[in-house]
């Protein structure tokens, strides 16, 4: 009887020595036609990459800037459109049927074309925008101050008198520092002004005796540089032979006959008897310095109008700043001079936006030129009574 045959070893013939090498290949070559079909890929990707980067760069369609119409314009020519036209745009200043012609370049205003460009490529097709500005207010305010000669209309005393016109500087600054495009995006910017009133008319002086020089700043008038020197408009026409008492030009040599600027006759009582005190009178537009009791200097001064007058009582200095921004609700003054805060917001300062020191003009504050009111800042320590009659 034969044997069953053994299945649980099976041995498989051995196969020839090429068919074994073959297969020991197979999974190298499968590995190699993958990482070539994975660089080709990558290199797909790479070409298409630098083919869209290398594309040039669109706007949204129908997209505009300040009447600009630069939507889908490539980003290069969109910006050298946007330079050219923005980059001495010229606003047209208005004081009723008066203006005047400046670029923005005199208001401190310079276009900040990449913001612009930046705000464009973000914008939705078919939108209008406005340009995007950069303020330099220290810019604007002296821009300004030197247009006053050609804006401002003096107060003339006379029968009947003439009233004045005068830039109110703070309250356009604040307007620029809020919204600027919105100011100047349409080419003209409305002057703010305020009426001044005439300076009152004083008898004709037979003044004879010795005489003092004054030469003209910068917003003066007769009627201010005569109440300066306590004399009259008449005897300074009379003694400079001047036609016009309407037309002064700064830097102007006017021969005053006084011995020097004005010191009332009368003095308010000092508000101490010891130590250093201020008083400032609202009715003279006139501050006063003492020094235990007796008068040591006096100027000319500018407190509140009529709208925004200056508080009245007895008060001390709490703070003092060499140089600190001021605003109010339609007002912004960047570095005011020599300022000295003696209740709340009110303070005594020096002032660059006005040199109409003698009549009302702030906004609450004490107007004092910047010299002046260096003056009283190295005078007066914190503490310093200040009294405001």
């Amino acid at each position: 009887m034969m044997n069953p045959p053994d299945y649980t070893q099976v041995v498989s013939p051995p196969l020839p020595q090429r068919a074994r090498a073959r297969r020991r290949r197979m999974p190298w070559l499968l590995i190699g036609a993958f990482a070539t079909a994975a660089m080709v890929m990558l290199a797909l990707a790479v070409g298409v990459f630098v083919v869209l980067a290398n594309m040039p760069q669109r706007l949204p369609a129908g997209v505009s800037v300040a009447g600009l119409s630069v939507g889908s314009d490539e980003l290069a020519d969109a910006e050298a459109a946007l330079t050219e036209r923005l980059a001495d745009n010229r606003v047209t200043l208005t004081d009723g049927s008066r203006t005047w012609p400046v670029t923005l370049a005199d208001l401190g205003v310079t276009v900040d074309v990449e913001a612009t460009l930046a705000a464009m490529r973000a914008a939705r097709a078919n939108t209008s925008l406005l340009p995007v500005y950069n303020v330099d207010l220290s810019q604007t305010q002296s821009g300004l101050v030197a247009l006053t000669d050609q804006i401002n209309i003096a107060a003339v005393a006379g029968d009947p008198p003439q009233f004045g016109r005068s830039m109110e500087i703070p309250v356009m600054l604040d307007r620029l520092r809020l919204d600027a495009a919105g100011e100047l995006s349409d080419g003209v910017f409305e002057l703010n002004m305020i009426e001044t009133e005439p300076p009152e008319a004083a008898p004709v002086s037979s003044y004879e005796g010795v005489t003092s020089t004054h030469v003209v700043e910068s917003g003066q008038e007769l009627g201010l540089i005569a109440r300066q020197y306590g004399v009259s408009v008449d005897d300074i026409v009379a003694l400079n032979n001047i036609s016009n008492p309407d037309l002064l030009y700064v830097g102007q040599s006017l021969t005053i006959p006084a011995a020097g600027e004005y010191v009332p006759e009368t003095v308010p009582a000092a508000p101490s008897a010891q130590g250093r005190s201020i008083l400032v009178s609202t009715a003279d537009q006139r501050i006063y310095a003492y020094e235990n009791g007796a008068m040591v200097h006096t100027h000319l001064a500018s407190t509140g109008r009529s709208v925004t007058p200056t508080v009245l009582g007895d008060y001390r200095i709490y703070v003092k700043y060499v140089a600190d921004d001021m605003s109010g609700p339609d007002y912004f003054l960047p570095q005011v001079p020599y300022t000295m805060y003696f209740y709340q917001g009110y303070a005594i300062h020096g002032t660059y936006w006005h040199n109409s020191f003698g009549r009302p003009m702030s906004h609450g504050c004490v107007n004092l030129p910047v010299e002046e009111a260096q003056w009283f800042f190295d005078f007066a320590e914190v503490g310093t009574l200040v009294r405001v009659v």
